[in-house]
C-alpha cells in the first residue's frame, strides 16, 4: 500500500474551477489524496481528490459508498457530488462534502494543558459516541475512530465523523432466511486503523467488530479529558499493544466514573457482540447531571467560553498538511451523485425519530441492493 509521501496527489491552484467549484485553498493531504476548500454559490465546502490508478486502491470509492449510506445521520458530512473527471490529461476522483472547522485533535491541543474542560470533553465524547452508534446501526464499522477524523461543524454545533476510507460493512444477507446477519470473523484480517487508538485485537490483526470502534472511542475520550495517552510517544506498534494490555482499568480512573463503567462494558464485548448503547448514553446523562453540564453552554472553543478569547479567538489554521495524521486507508466505487444545488441549506431542525428510523431502514436496504456505480469513467 502506498504511503502519503510516495503516492502522487492532484494539485489544484487557487482560483481554478473543478467541476464548477472554485478552489479557495489546500487544507491538507492524506495517504492517497488531497483536501481543498472550495466555493460555489457563496457556500464553502470541502473537496477531496485522488488520482485514478487501476493498480492501487482508490480510497474515495469506499468513502463515497459509505457516506451515501450515512446521509440520514446528522453526525456525518452531507455529500454534494462524487464523480470521476479528467484533469491535466489524468483521471481523478473527486467528492465534495460539508466543510468542517478545525479537527478535534487540533482544538484539543490549543488548550493550555492539551485537554478540554470536563464539560466540553463529556459533550464531545457523547457526540462521537452518537456518530459511532449511527454507523453501527447502518451495518458499518469505521475502523479508524480518532479525534483527527472528527471535525467541528459550528453552525450545527456538532461533531462530524469523516474519513470513511477504512469503513467496512459488518452485516451481510443471509439468503436462506432473507435477513441480515453478522459476518463471520476472518482468520487474518491484517492491520487496519491507527496504532495509537486501535484495540489490542486490531494490533493482533484480528477481524474487527463494533467493540473495536468503541475501544478507539474510549482512547480518544481519555485524550479529551486528560490530554494524552501513556503510549503517545511510542513508535513501535508492538510496544503500544503491550502497554494497552498492561494498563487496563487504571487508564480510566482519572476520567469521570461513568467512563470507567463504560470501559467495564466494552471490555466484555466479543467480536459479534452488540454494544448496549442505551446503557452508555444513560451513564452520560448521569454524568451531565452530576457535573451540572448544560448542552447550551459554550464549548471551550466557542465564543463565550472561559478559554475562547485567550486560546481560540483570531487563531488561524496552520499551514496545509499541518497535523493530519497520514495513516493509510483502503477503498471501493464512485460516479455522479449530484444532490440538490450546493447553496441549498442542509440543516434540518428537530428531526423526528420516525425520519431517522426511515433513513435507517433505507440504509439497510441499500446494504443489500446498492450497486457500486460510482466513479464511472
Amino acid at each position: 500500500m502506498s504511503t502519503s509521501s510516495s503516492c502522487p496527489k492532484p494539485k489544484f491552484r487557487r482560483g481554478e474551477i473543478i467541476s464548477g467549484f472554485e478552489v479557495v485553498k489546500k487544507l491538507g493531504s492524506g495517504g492517497f489524496g488531497a483536501v481543498y476548500q472550495v466555493r460555489k454559490h457563496g457556500v464553502e465546502l470541502a473537496l477531496k481528490t485522488e488520482f485514478v490508478d487501476e493498480n492501487e486502491e482508490q480510497t474515495l470509492k469506499n468513502e463515497v459508498h459509505m457516506l451515501r449510506l450515512m446521509q440520514w445521520s446528522d453526525s456525518f458530512c452531507r455529500l454534494y457530488t462524487a464523480k470521476r473527471l479528467v484533469w491535466n490529461c489524468q483521471q481523478v476522483n473527486i467528492i465534495v462534502m460539508t466543510l468542517c472547522d478545525r479537527p478535534l485533535s487540533r482544538l484539543r491541543r490549543m488548550m493550555p494543558k492539551r485537554h478540554f474542560s470536563k464539560s466540553t470533553a463529556a459533550r464531545l465524547s457523547f457526540q462521537l459516541l452518537e456518530a459511532i452508534r449511527d454507523l453501527h446501526h447502518t451495518g458499518i464499522l469505521h475502523r479508524d475512530v480518532k479525534a483527527s477524523n472528527c471535525g467541528w461543524h459550528a453552525s450545527s454545533r456538532r461533531i462530524l465523523l469523516f474519513d470513511l476510507g477504512f469503513s467496512r460493512k459488518y452485516l451481510e444477507l443471509d439468503e436462506t432466511k432473507s435477513q441480515m446477519r453478522h459476518r463471520s470473523a476472518r482468520q487474518s484480517a491484517g492491520f487496519m486503523g491507527t496504532s495509537k487508538y486501535c484495540s489490542v485485537f486490531a494490533h493482533e490483526e484480528l477481524d474487527q467488530g463494533r467493540r473495536d470502534d468503541l475501544w478507539a472511542w474510549l482512547y480518544s475520550t481519555v485524550e479529551f479529558f486528560l490530554g494524552t495517552l501513556p503510549w503517545a510517544a511510542e513508535e513501535k506498534t508492538i510496544l503500544v499493544s503491550i502497554q494497552k494490555k498492561k494498563v487496563g482499568k487504571k487508564l480510566f480512573l482519572k476520567c469521570p466514573r461513568e467512563i470507567v463503567l463504560i470501559y467495564e462494558h466494552v471490555r466484555q464485548l466479543k467480536f459479534e457482540s452488540c454494544p448496549d448503547y442505551s446503557l452508555m448514553f444513560a451513564l452520560f446523562h448521569q454524568m451531565f447531571t452530576r457535573f451540572e453540564i448544560d448542552q447550551s453552554d459554550p464549548l471551550d472553543f466557542e465564543e463565550g467560553s472561559a478559554h475562547f478569547d485567550k486560546y481560540y479567538k483570531d487563531q488561524r489554521s496552520e499551514s496545509e498538511d499541518e497535523e493530519k495524521e497520514t495513516e493509510e486507508t483502503s477503498f471501493e466505487d464512485l460516479s455522479g451523485v449530484e444532490m440538490d444545488e450546493v447553496h441549498k441549506s442542509v440543516k434540518e431542525e428537530d428531526k423526528k425519530f420516525g425520519r431517522i428510523a426511515a433513513g435507517f431502514n433505507r440504509a439497510l436496504t441499500r446494504l443489500i441492493n446498492v450497486k457500486n456505480d460510482l466513479f464511472e469513467a
